[in-house]
């Protein structure tokens, strides 16, 4: 559907429209479409055409409350100032790059509950209201972040939820002001895990696994959390038991004993 913009002091007003070629995508890869613009009874001075990503990203504020708001990141510019005139229809074709650290919406064919993703349109009008025009996208996991997350599966931990924070990781090579978090609840071969958190930061190379633990204590103690990571070398993946480098980072954390 056309999505109009409006004109400089409400005259006439034009359209915009965005049609992926390319609606399922994992990251690293291109998001291919076409954008087309209908002039509407005036000629419109168009400062921009671009297109970025928008998840919804959770912030904590200094009160302690946390609001979620839409995030936009890997922007890309399609084209630049030009006068759309008055009734024409322009068509721009575009490929977005998707950043290595976008959220994942799915995992072994299903949507991964909390997790969403869109491609906005902007449009820069001058003398008038910005357009946009958004299309949601899916966002399928890397083979790595498969085979970590299938080990997590397969050690008896059922994935709940994801959500995706405002912040950064420290000693990761994370580039994006936020990260995605999947949420698992208990296994039966860890009872002292009440929750674990897996959140990846992925590179060209490899990619970094954090795992975060919400762990049991004793009778005289209370919960901890504990924080550990891993690497996962690309070239590697298949050569090493991804269930058992997750057993030793457990193990570290204190979550066995």
């Amino acid at each position: 559907m056309f999505k109009q913009m409006l004109a400089a002091a409400g005259v006439g007003g034009a359209e915009v429209d965005t049609e992926l070629f390319t609606p399922g995508v994992q990251p690293g890869g291109l998001v291919e479409g076409v954008i087309r613009l209908r002039g509407g009874r005036v000629d419109q001075a168009v400062g921009q055409v671009a297109v970025e990503f928008i998840t919804r990203v959770e912030r904590e504020y200094a009160d302690g409350e946390e609001r979620v708001a839409d995030q936009a990141f890997g922007r890309v510019a399609v084209t630049g100032p030009f006068t759309l005139g008055a009734g024409r229809i322009t068509e721009f074709r575009f490929a977005a790059p998707v950043p290595l650290e976008t959220p994942i919406t799915f995992f072994d064919g299903h949507h991964l509950p909390g997790a969403a993703v869109a491609l906005r349109t902007v449009v820069d009008l001058h003398g008038a209201v910005d357009s946009t025009d958004t299309d949601p996208i899916g966002i399928g996991a890397l083979p790595a972040q498969h085979v970590v997350l299938d080990a997590v599966r397969r050690m008896g931990f059922p994935l709940l939820r994801t959500d995706v924070e405002a912040g950064r990781i420290n000693r990761t090579p994370q580039r994006l002001p936020f990260y995605q978090e999947l949420e698992f609840g208990r296994s039966p071969h860890f009872p002292r895990v009440n929750q674990l958190e897996v959140t990846f930061i992925a590179t060209e190379t490899g990619m970094a696994v954090v795992l975060e633990a919400d762990i049991q204590g004793g009778l005289l103690r209370g919960t901890r959390d504990g924080i550990g990571m891993f690497w996962v070398d690309y070239a590697q993946l298949a050569h090493r038991d991804w269930t058992q480098e997750i057993h030793g980072s457990l193990h570290r954390l204190g979550a066995l004993g």
